[in-house]
C-alpha cells in the first residue's frame, strides 16, 4: 500500500513539473471581412488590399442580375484550394471540410456530395472570360458557411466567412493554430521584425515596437517607407494588451522569452521564437516562413546565410584562433555562451573570452578584462560612449587589442550587425577579415551589395555602404 501511495505522489509531482506544449489557438475563430464594388479590380480583405487577378480586366460583373467573381483570388484568400481541370472543365473548391465541384456552363453543383441547383435561373452557371473562371458568387460563399452582404446604394458587396487554419510549431515546441493566410501582423521584437521585412511581407506590419533604440528607422523606411507612421504596441518587455486587440492582428510574433500571460488573455495567437544561436535563428526564419506562407522565401534566406557560413568556416580552417571581446552597452557587459554574439565570433574564426560564462547578457569586472587581455575589441553601435575614448582610458592600456589599436565598432544598416538578425550574417564575414586579415578574399563591399539586394530587394547606394563601414 505505502508503495502504491508513494507512485502516486511521485506522479502528481512529476505531474506539475512536466511543461505541457499547448496554445489556446485551437478554439480560436478567424472571422475575414471582404469588401469590394463592382467594376473594381481589387478587394480588401480585413484592410488588406489584394488583386482579382494580374489582368486588370478580371473584376466582378453583373450577369442575369447575379454577381459572378473571379473564383481562385476570393477562395484562396480565405485558406481554400482551387484546383482546374481543363479536361472536364471541373472546378474543385477544397475549404475547411467542404468541397464543392462546378462545371463550366453547368446550372448545378456537387457540394460534399449532393448535387444542388446552383440558382432557379438555368442561366446562372459558372463560365470562363479572359482565360479565367467566374462563379456565382452568393452561391459558393453561403455553401462555404458565409454570409454576403449588397449594398444596393454603391454597389458595394461584404463576405463574412471563418478563414481556414493551419497548426505551425513555434522555438519552444508550442503549437500554434493561425489562420493559412496572415494579413496583419504585430511584431515585439525587432530582430523578427527584420525576418519578416527579408520575407517581403512588412506591409502587413500593422504595429510596430515603441522606441527601437536598436533599429536605424531612416534605413528600414527605404524598404517600407511607412513603417514609422505604424501604431506603437510596446515591446516583448512592456507591450500594450489593449493596442494589441484594438490592431486585430492574426498573428502576434515575440521572442522565446517573453511573458506573456497578458497575450494569452487577448485570445490571438502567439508564436514564440529564439533567436539566440545561428540554428535557432535559421529555424525561426524556417518557423515564420511557414506561417506567412512564404516557405521558399525563407529557404533561399536560410541557404544564402548557410552558404556564406560554410564558405567562412572552410577559409578559416586550421588557423589559430585570436582572443575577441564582444562589449554590450559599456565595456564591462558582454555575452555569455548562450548568446548570439558569442557563436558568430567562433565562426568568424576567433575565440569569445567571455564563452567561459554561462549564461547571456552578462556583466564582468575590470579586473577580468585585464586578466582576458582579448587581441581584439568588438563594439556594438548601441555601445555608449566612442571607441577613441576608450583607446584613451588609462585602466585599459594594459590590453592587448588597446595597445596595437584593435578595437572596431560593428557595421549596421537596419540593425548592428553583431544582433540576432539575419543581416549578422554580413557581420560574420566582417569580423572574419578584422580577425584573420586577408584570408577569406572577398570583397566586402560586394558582399553587402548583393546581400541586400538578394534578401530585401533593395539596391544599396555606394554613399551607404561608405557610411556602413565607416568605423
Amino acid at each position: 500500500m505505502k508503495k502504491l501511495i508513494l507512485t502516486i505522489l511521485l506522479f502528481l509531482f512529476l505531474f506539475q513539473l512536466t511543461p505541457f506544449k499547448f496554445t489556446k489557438s485551437e478554439n480560436y475563430r478567424f472571422p475575414a471581412e471582404i469588401n469590394f464594388k463592382l467594376g473594381d479590380e481589387y478587394f480588401y480583405i480585413n484592410g488588406y488590399k489584394l488583386y482579382f487577378d494580374s489582368n486588370k480586366n478580371v473584376k466582378p460583373v453583373v450577369k442575369w442580375g447575379r454577381t459572378f467573381v473571379p473564383l481562385r483570388s476570393i477562395v484562396e484568400s480565405i485558406g481554400g484550394e482551387v484546383l482546374w481541370k481543363p479536361k472536364t472543365k471541373e472546378i474543385e473548391i477544397k475549404f475547411k471540410n467542404n468541397l464543392i465541384v462546378l462545371t463550366i456552363d453547368k446550372n448545378s453543383a456537387f457540394v460534399n456530395g449532393k448535387i444542388k441547383k446552383i440558382d432557379n435561373d438555368e442561366n446562372i452557371k459558372p463560365f470562363i472570360l479572359y482565360s479565367r473562371t467566374y462563379i456565382p458568387l452568393r452561391f459558393i460563399i453561403e455553401n462555404l458557411q458565409g454570409e454576403i452582404f449588397y449594398n444596393s446604394n454603391d454597389k458595394s458587396i461584404t463576405i463574412k466567412i471563418d478563414r481556414d487554419t493551419k497548426e505551425i510549431v513555434d522555438s519552444i515546441g508550442r503549437k500554434v493554430v493561425i489562420p493559412k493566410k496572415i494579413y496583419r501582423i504585430v511584431s515585439l521584437y525587432p530582430m523578427s521584425t527584420v525576418i519578416i521585412f527579408s520575407l517581403k511581407e512588412q506591409d502587413k506590419l500593422v504595429g510596430r515596437v515603441t522606441g527601437e533604440k536598436v533599429i536605424n528607422l531612416q534605413n528600414i523606411k527605404k524598404i517600407f517607407n511607412d513603417y514609422d507612421k505604424l501604431p506603437e504596441v510596446g515591446s516583448f518587455k512592456d507591450y500594450n494588451p489593449e493596442t494589441i486587440l484594438s490592431l486585430k492582428p492574426d498573428i502576434i510574433i515575440t521572442p522565446h522569452y517573453t511573458n506573456i500571460k497578458k497575450l494569452d488573455e487577448l485570445n490571438l495567437p502567439v508564436v514564440l521564437l529564439n533567436h539566440e544561436n545561428p540554428n535557432d535563428l535559421l529555424k525561426s526564419i524556417e518557423i515564420l516562413g511557414d506561417a506567412l506562407d512564404k516557405k521558399d522565401e525563407s529557404q533561399k534566406i536560410k541557404n544564402y546565410y548557410e552558404n556564406r557560413k560554410r564558405y567562412i568556416e572552410n577559409k578559416i580552417k586550421g588557423y589559430e584562433k585570436k582572443k575577441v571581446y564582444v562589449a554590450g552597452e559599456t565595456i564591462l557587459k558582454s555575452f555569455g555562451s548562450e548568446f548570439y554574439q558569442t557563436y558568430i565570433v567562433d565562426i568568424a574564426g576567433g575565440e569569445s573570452v567571455t564563452k567561459i560564462i554561462k549564461g547571456g547578457k552578462i556583466e564582468i569586472s575590470l579586473e577580468d578584462l585585464l586578466k582576458y587581455n582579448p587581441e581584439f575589441i568588438f563594439l556594438p553601435t548601441y555601445f555608449i560612449g566612442t571607441k577613441d575614448e576608450l583607446l584613451k582610458q588609462k585602466e585599459l592600456q594594459e590590453i592587448k587589442a588597446i595597445k596595437e589599436k584593435k578595437v572596431f565598432t560593428f557595421p549596421s544598416f537596419i540593425l548592428s550587425y553583431d544582433l540576432p538578425s539575419i543581416e549578422s550574417i554580413l557581420g560574420i564575414v566582417w569580423l572574419s577579415e578584422k580577425i584573420n586579415g586577408d584570408i577569406l578574399k572577398l570583397n566586402i563591399r560586394n558582399e553587402i551589395k548583393e546581400f541586400y539586394k538578394t534578401i530585401f530587394d533593395y539596391n544599396i547606394k555606394n554613399e551607404e555602404i561608405d557610411e556602413i563601414l565607416k568605423d
